[in-house]
């Protein structure tokens, strides 16, 4: 099974939004309308490949290759179909990221719900479930792009908001066939643009600070796959300087813990 292009995205949009509305346009006055002008062809998105927006993904992609190391959180919203039926429901959770290139990275994931936790040292990539007193240990790849394919691909793990690992190796522009520029908007009292793009499957968005430091600061995305729309967003506020060291990446089994084995996805078949 070979990784999609635009995979990262794709995968994140397990769930995914509908695009936000833009402004209506101006309602028409008492005064009588003039003769209608010949209908014309609505422009598609498929119509529209804006630089502006393509550049802005370059520069966002070449300044996360100067990160050696970072850390992150994130405030995010799933919208799924509710037990196979239309009826949408809304799933907040929490996520940090702290990530040392190439070799290492740690990722919680945390709701009301459950919790889990991603330890990646270079060599092996440990999931703990703490709320069940278990964890999961499987050989990891030497870098931390080849282990986030594996894992997927493997044993079906995916890292919510992995698309920052792509962002920063993969030319980012890959899969897409829209893009358009917004316009200016302000998340969590930062300074943004808003773009807007869209894939064989996807429509998705993103909102990148301005200035010498054009990280991105809001993630939303939609899957046109599904009639339902399900959906993804997701706020980040980033620390590009953290203090990490190894011990960061490194488990240590709680004493009431216990190992358990991930079965590949092939042995499933």
């Amino acid at each position: 099974m070979p990784v999609p292009s635009f995979s990262p995205v794709v995968r994140t949009a397990a769930t995914a939004l509908l695009l936000a509305g833009l402004p209506l346009p101006t309602l028409a006055q008492s005064n009588p309308a003039p003769a209608a002008a010949p209908a014309q062809a609505v422009k598609t998105a498929a119509d529209t490949i804006d630089p502006i927006a393509i550049q802005a993904l370059v520069g966002m992609g070449n300044y996360l290759k100067t990160l050696k190391s970072f850390e992150f959180h994130t405030k995010a919203t799933a919208e799924a179909a509710f037990q196979d039926t239309d009826f949408l429901v809304h799933l907040s959770y929490e996520a940090t990221y702290k990530v040392m290139r190439p070799t290492a990275f740690y990722v919680k994931l945390q709701s009301d719900r459950a919790i889990r936790e991603y330890f990646y040292d270079g060599k092996t990539l440990t999931v703990n479930v703490p709320r069940q007193n278990y964890y999961a240990k499987v050989t990891a790849p030497p870098t931390i792009r080849q282990t986030v394919d594996k894992i997927y691909l493997d044993y079906g793990i995916d890292l919510p908001l992995a698309d920052v690992f792509y962002w920063s190796e993969n030319p980012v522009t890959d899969g897409i066939t829209s893009a358009v520029r917004v316009g200016f908007a302000r998340v969590n009292g930062k300074e943004t643009d808003q773009f807007a793009y869209r894939g064989d499957t996807l429509d998705w968005q993103i909102w990148i600070a301005r200035g010498k430091t054009p990280l991105p600061l809001r993630i939303v995305i939609t899957d046109r796959t599904d009639p339902v729309r399900p959906s993804y967003s997701a706020d980040l506020d980033w620390n590009t300087a953290p203090s990490l060291t190894a011990k960061d990446f490194a488990f240590v089994p709680p004493a009431n813990s216990s190992p358990i084995q991930v079965a590949a996805l092939s042995e499933g078949n």
